[in-house]
């Protein structure tokens, strides 16, 4: 039973992450720490060392970077839900084992 439960779930997440990357491609938004980005705007890069460093990506670069990830997203989705089905297809019992 927690095995189904746990598939369940898993099949759920899938068919989110996949949902959130539908809506990902319908609603796009690019920001910078939590700031929208619009054409023509740069963005700082930061390192684990400093805030801010000299290295910059422009907004155009964001959403390069977002056209090549969100279908990856959706197909990620898309396979987790399906290989949850497929365990919870394989754990259902068969005909000749309850008998």
């Amino acid at each position: 039973m927690r095995r189904r439960v746990a598939n369940l779930v898993l099949a759920l997440v899938g068919l989110g992450l996949a949902g959130y990357g539908i809506w990902s491609i319908t609603n796009p938004s690019f920001t910078c720490r939590g700031v929208e980005m619009h054409p023509g705007d740069v963005c700082h890069k930061n390192d684990f060392s400093q805030m801010g460093t000299d290295e910059v990506q422009t907004y155009e670069d964001r959403v390069h970077a977002a056209r090549l990830s969100q279908p990856v997203v959706v197909i990620s989705g898309l396979a987790m839900a399906a290989f949850a089905g497929y365990l919870m297809r394989q754990g259902e019992p068969t005909e000749e084992a309850t008998t």
